[in-house]
C-alpha cells in the first residue's frame, strides 16, 4: 500500500531537519471500516517516512476527532513528537464530557508544543486558519478526505486545495474509494 510511495523524494534539507507532516481530515469518517483503513494507513505511512527520513519526523495535528485524532495516535505510537494547533480557545467544547473528551485531553497533554490560534469561538473562519497554519508549517501533507469540494469553508477539500496552491506534496487517503495516492 505506501510501498508505491518509496519514490517520494524530498529536498535536500529536509535531511537536516526533522520532516514536519501535517493531517487534514473529516471529523466523521462514516463507517468503522473507513475508520480502520484510514488508522491503518497513517500507521502505515508513518512507519514508511520513519524509514526514509534520517532527521526524524514531527507530526502536526488540529487534533479534532476523526482523522486528526487517529494521525495523532498513531504519530505517538510510533514515538514522533506532536505538535498540536489549536482551531480555537473553546475546541474542547467539540467533546462531550467522556471518553471523546478524555482522548482529545490525553492527546494534549502528549503534545511536545501546542499552538494556539487567536480565535475565542469554533468557527468556519477558525478552521481555514488552522488548515493553512497545518500547510504553511509543514513539508507534507496527509488528507484523509473524500475528494470533494468542502461542505464549509475549512472542510478538507479547502486546506487540500490551499495545499496545492502552495505547492506541497500531498498523501491522499481517500475515505470512499480506501485508496492511497500522491496528488498532483
Amino acid at each position: 500500500m505506501v510501498d508505491a510511495h518509496a519514490h517520494i523524494a524530498f529536498p535536500a534539507w529536509r535531511k537536516r531537519r526533522p520532516l514536519r507532516v501535517a493531517v487534514t481530515g473529516h471529523c466523521n469518517l462514516g463507517d468503522e471500516t473507513t475508520a480502520l483503513f484510514v488508522a491503518h494507513a497513517f500507521d502505515r505511512i508513518l512507519a514508511h517516512l520513519q524509514r526514509v527520513s534520517p532527521s526524524g519526523i514531527v507530526a502536526l495535528s488540529g487534533l479534532a476527532a476523526g482523522a486528526d485524532t487517529l494521525f495523532a495516535e498513531a504519530a505517538l505510537a510510533h514515538a514522533i513528537p506532536l505538535e498540536a494547533c489549536l482551531a480555537s480557545t473553546d475546541l474542547i467544547e467539540n467533546f462531550p464530557p467522556g471518553p471523546d473528551r478524555d482522548r482529545y485531553l490525553a492527546l494534549c497533554q502528549n503534545s511536545q508544543r501546542i499552538h494556539q490560534l487567536p480565535f475565542a469561538l469554533r468557527s468556519n473562519t477558525a478552521y481555514m486558519a488552522l488548515g493553512r497554519w497545518l500547510v504553511d508549517s509543514s513539508a507534507l501533507l496527509l488528507a484523509a478526505w473524500n475528494g470533494l469540494p468542502a461542505a464549509a469553508e475549512g472542510g478538507s477539500g479547502d486546506v487540500v486545495a490551499y495545499a496545492k496552491q502552495q505547492s506541497k506534496p500531498i498523501i491522499h487517503i481517500h475515505t470512499c474509494h480506501h485508496t492511497i495516492a500522491m496528488l498532483d
